[in-house]
């Protein structure tokens, strides 16, 4: 009897290659590129091949059985499908706090620092000192989404003696935070905060989660970051936020169209720092993804279900 097909779609070392073939003996370990058996075979996919998962779902005699997602966020998957089919999903929640924490760093010293300022002068060969720089000793910072990216970001916002308060959906404490408030109280002290991050995932609940009243009640002068999802944020809002200067400078790596269209008014904006949803990559990546998707496939392996970030 052929065996069952785990695949491989995701950037592997051949060492893990290996290590997966020695704990999975009843499957076939075959990265996406060496397919070559029957689609309806794959059992698990170690990341999601938009193609092939897209004809899985389509099929009727497919034994799919579990997706490992190569991403913290799946609004690209069809979860219902999956949901119907009873198929586990997993994700990779916890292999972007270094890498996204050190982006939104960067995005907010460009300002404090000046540092973008700088770089659009040494292209015009120009010497010219700012008008003024500020630091974040003493600021309120206000982290809007509390999972282990915030966490990581509130743990290191610590050492440059800035007030953290994180905002959850369910107000529970989370450590490195002075306070900690549930979505619906933001109002209470979202006027207090010098700085921003949202790191809210795109849901039923959260889309639009910022809007014009929520950005009317920010501090004049505020910094906002957008690392989380693009439709967390009323872009229309965002934007006569930014032109009116209530929003003294935002940094964005998420957006509710990507590619973020040639015709924005964002790109035009000097208050306004873009990077093209990139906050989350690494040269260690992979390495720190897969470590959870082993522990996950031993316990799928004994007892048919995951320990660590299922999504459903």
């Amino acid at each position: 009897m052929e065996k069952p097909i785990l695949l491989v779609s995701v950037p592997i070392t051949e060492m893990q290659l290996e290590e997966l073939s020695q704990k999975a003996v009843d499957y076939q370990v075959v990265k996406v590129l060496d397919l070559q058996s029957d689609i309806s075979k794959i059992e698990i996919m170690y990341g999601w091949d938009k193609r092939i998962g897209e004809e899985i779902l389509l099929s009727q005699n497919s034994q799919l059985k579990w997706v490992q997602a190569q991403s913290a966020g799946v609004d690209h998957i069809d979860v219902k499908e999956l949901e119907k089919r009873d198929v586990i999903l997993t994700n990779a929640s916890g292999v972007h706090g270094n890498q996204m924490s050190e982006s939104i760093l960067g995005m907010i010293f460009a300002h404090t620092r000046n540092i973008k300022e700088a770089v659009l002068n040494q292209e015009k060969s120009a010497w010219v000192k700012p008008d003024g720089a500020s630091d974040l000793f003493g600021k309120t910072v206000m982290i809007v989404g509390t999972g282990h990216i915030g966490e990581r970001l509130a743990e290191i916002l610590r050492v440059f003696g800035t007030n953290i308060i994180g905002v959850n959906r369910s107000g529970r404490e989370i450590p490195g935070f002075e306070e900690i408030l549930k979505q619906g109280e933001i109002s209470q002290k979202i006027s207090e905060a010098d700085i921003i991050v949202n790191l809210l995932p795109d849901t039923e609940e959260t889309h639009y989660f910022f809007s014009d009243k929520l950005f009317k009640e920010m501090k004049d002068g505020v910094i906002f970051i957008n690392a989380g999802r693009g439709g967390t944020v009323n872009t229309e809002a965002l934007i006569e936020s930014c032109q009116n200067d209530k929003i003294a400078f935002a940094g964005l790596d998420v957006f509710e169209t990507e590619p973020l269209p040639s015709e924005s008014p964002l790109w035009k904006l000097d208050n306004v720092l873009i990077t093209p949803h990139t906050s989350g990559m690494s040269d260690q990546y992979y390495q720190r993804l897969f470590p959870i998707f082993v522990t996950n496939l031993s316990e799928f392996i004994l007892k048919g279900k995951v320990v660590q970030n299922q999504i459903r």
